[in-house]
């Protein structure tokens, strides 16, 4: 998964998706193996912890209501191969509050 930065706003409900890709061919997650964590940046106690996620074939997929504004660090994760190779991906993201104008 590429790491990048989004920008979304507190309250937003975000479907975070990734793959993981070998040599440019998807993988197909072991059967309960994907997890999340969300962090905060700037706190040392994550926010969503080892949480299972969804595996949608090769797709994984967690929704999540973002609770205040602040600067957030994704870690998905899964194992492959009946856990011979384990990969992890990172997705930042940019929450902030909405201004009426």
């Amino acid at each position: 998964m590429p790491n990048r930065i989004n920008k979304y706003y507190v309250a937003d409900i975000i479907t975070f998706r990734g793959s993981f890709r070998i040599d440019g061919v998807a993988q197909t997650p072991d059967a309960g193996s994907a997890k999340i964590q969300i962090w905060k940046i700037g706190t040392d106690t994550a926010i969503v912890t080892e949480t299972e996620i969804t595996i949608a074939s090769t797709q994984l997929q967690y929704k999540y209501t973002i609770p205040s504004a602040g600067t957030y660090s994704v870690y998905m994760y899964a194992t492959f191969d009946n856990g011979a190779d384990k990969r992890t991906g990172v997705i930042e993201f940019v929450a902030r509050l909405k201004e009426a104008h």
